[in-house]
C-alpha cells in the first residue's frame, strides 16, 4: 500500500497520511465560495429585480404614504408622521374588521382542508367513477369569481332560489338568503368561498397521495392495521409537509380576499362581513381616505407576517434526523 501525503498549509512540507485537496488556497489562507456561485447569482438576479418592482416598490411607497394626510390617490400631501397610526391603533371598527378577518380566515381554512381532504381520498380510489370525478371535480375552480357570486345569490334568493323552495318542501319555510341576515351571512360565504377554492386544495393533496409507495400499505395490512388505523399512523403523517404548505399559502390566500365578500355583501350587513381586506378597500375608494388605507395596510400586513411566522414556527413538520 502507497500512503497519500500533501503540503501543509502555508509551509510547503508534505504530512505524510493526508488526503491532496487539489485546490490552492487564495492569500489569505481563505475560499471564494462566491465565485462558483456567479452563475446561480446572475440567473437568480432578474427575478429579484422583478420582485422588487412589484412587491417592494408597491411596499414602500405604501409606507410613505401612511406618514402622510393624502385622500384621494395622487392628490396633494403633507407630511404628518405617525398621527395616522395613533388614529389607527385607536379606531374600534379596525380592529373589528380583524377580528372577522380571523374567524374568515380559520374558517376557510378549517372548511376547505376538510373537503379538500375528503375529495383527495376519493378521488384516490380505483373505481370508475372516482377516475371520472378528477377531472369534473376542477369545476368550482374554474368559474370565475363573479360567476360563483352570481350563482350562489341565485341559490339563496327568497322569492325564486333553490334553496328555499327545498327547504319549503321538506317542511321548512320562510328561509331567506343568508347573505342578508348577519348572523349568517360570514358562514354562508366561508362557505361558498371554500366550494370555489377546495379543488385546489384536493389536487395538490391528491398528488401528494400518489407518491406514497403502496408497499407501506400493503406492510400495515399485513401487521393487520384497519384502514382508520393506515390513515392516522401512515397517510396523515406523510402529508404533514404538503398540509403545512398549503395551510400557509392558503391562509394567506383566504385573508387577502376582497372579491367575494365585496360582490356579495359590499361588507354587510351591518358590516357583518367587514374584514380587514374589504375594510381597506372601503377607506380608499368609498370614504376617499388613502393614507388611512395605507396605514391600516401597513399595520395589516405586520399582523400577518406575525402569524404566519407563528404558524411557521409552531406548525412546521419535523424533520427526520
Amino acid at each position: 500500500m502507497t500512503s497519500r501525503s500533501a503540503a501543509a498549509p502555508g509551509t510547503g512540507e508534505v504530512v505524510p497520511g493526508t488526503r491532496p485537496t487539489g485546490r490552492p488556497a487564495t492569500a489569505s489562507g481563505r475560499r471564494r465560495p462566491w465565485r462558483t456561485h456567479l452563475l446561480g447569482y446572475g440567473l437568480v438576479a432578474p427575478l429579484v429585480l422583478v420582485m422588487l418592482g412589484v412587491i417592494g416598490y408597491p411596499l414602500l411607497n405604501t409606507v410613505l404614504l401612511s406618514l402622510q394626510n393624502q385622500g384621494v390617490v395622487g392628490s396633494a400631501s403633507t407630511f404628518v408622521g405617525l398621527d395616522n397610526y395613533t388614529r389607527a391603533f385607536g379606531d374600534g371598527a379596525f380592529w373589528a374588521s380583524i377580528g372577522r378577518s380571523a374567524i374568515w380566515l380559520l374558517g376557510n381554512l378549517v372548511v376547505q382542508t376538510i373537503i379538500a381532504f375528503g375529495t383527495a381520498l376519493l378521488i384516490g380510489r380505483n373505481g370508475r367513477w372516482a377516475r371520472a370525478s378528477r377531472t369534473w371535480v376542477l369545476i368550482p375552480w374554474v368559474i370565475p369569481t363573479v360567476a360563483v357570486a352570481v350563482i350562489w345569490q341565485w341559490l339563496s334568493n327568497s322569492n325564486y332560489g333553490i334553496v328555499p323552495k327545498l327547504g319549503a318542501a321538506v317542511g321548512v319555510d320562510g328561509l331567506g338568503s343568508p347573505f342578508g341576515d348577519s348572523a349568517l351571512a360570514m358562514p354562508a360565504l366561508i362557505l361558498m368561498n371554500s366550494w370555489h377554492w377546495f379543488p385546489l386544495g384536493a389536487v395538490v393533496i391528491f398528488g401528494a397521495l400518489r407518491t406514497i409507495p403502496g408497499e407501506i400499505y400493503e406492510a400495515a395490512r399485513v401487521d393487520g392495521a384497519d384502514s382508520w388505523r393506515i390513515f392516522w399512523r401512515i397517510t396523515f403523517p406523510l402529508l404533514q409537509p404538503v398540509l403545512f404548505a398549503l395551510g400557509l399559502v392558503g391562509s394567506l390566500w383566504s385573508f387577502n380576499i376582497v372579491d367575494s365578500i365585496y360582490l356579495v355583501t359590499k361588507g354587510g350587513p351591518a358590516d357583518a362581513t367587514t374584514t380587514a381586506p374589504v375594510f381597506i378597500y372601503g377607506k380608499a375608494f368609498n370614504q376617499f381616505q388613502a393614507s388611512d388605507a395605507a396605514t391600516v395596510s401597513v399595520i395589516t400586513i405586520i399582523l400577518l407576517a406575525a402569524v404566519a411566522f407563528f404558524y411557521i414556527r409552531v406548525a412546521k413538520p419535523k424533520e427526520d434526523a
